[in-house]
């Protein structure tokens, strides 16, 4: 069960050093670019849809959230908790995840084009048909997770750990393999 925007505010849920107008603002028209929701705590809410463009979500708790069709593009989720959350069909195009937890995550067809995701935890999540253009996955890590169809071209997959995932017609055309761990084993062919 999802909580809303209004049930929070009424329960006092929301708690954190974020823009208490600019909360108001995402709950009144389901918007808010470039807004300030620093450490926010959106776990089991419903923000399906919602535009959050550059929005700065630092150390958020979104876990078990359900985020179907968010626009993140530039925002910033450094350190941000993402486990467990519905983020089928989501755009982070260009946005900061360094170090977010999006383990055990559905994230079909989101866009992680350009994204940074160094050191950034994806482990048993599905990944299929995600795009990973010209990404930051330096020391990622994708263990047990399904990747069947994703898109890394020309993605840096420096130091990333791909262990008993599946990858089932992946394109890794020009992307960057140095100590990557692979199903197969190690692959240094672009160190």
């Amino acid at each position: 069960m999802f909580v809303s925007l209004a049930t929070a505010v009424l329960c006092g849920r929301v708690v954190a050093a974020f823009d208490e107008d600019d909360f108001e603002q995402l709950q009144r028209v389901g918007h808010c670019v470039q807004c300030d929701l620093t450490g926010a705590d959106f776990s089991e809410f419903d923000l399906r849809g919602m535009d959050l463009r550059s929005a700065d979500l630092v150390g958020a708790d979104l876990s078990n959230a359900n985020l179907v069709g968010i626009d993140l593009r530039g925002a910033y989720l450094m350190g941000a908790d993402l486990s467990g959350a519905d983020l089928t069909g989501a755009d982070f195009f260009m946005a900061d995840l360094s170090e977010c937890k999006l383990n055990s995550a559905v994230l079909h067809d989101a866009d992680f084009s350009r994204a940074n995701l160094t050191k950034a935890e994806l482990n048993k999540s599905t990944l299929t048909e995600a795009h990973f253009y010209a990404a930051n996955l330096t020391g990622a890590t994708f263990e047990s997770s399904d990747l069947n169809g994703a898109y890394f071209f020309q993605a840096d997959l420096t130091e990333a750990d791909f262990s008993n995932a599946s990858l089932k017609n992946s394109n890794f055309e020009g992307a960057i393999f140095c100590r990557t761990l692979m199903p197969s084993g190690t692959d240094d062919t672009r160190c």
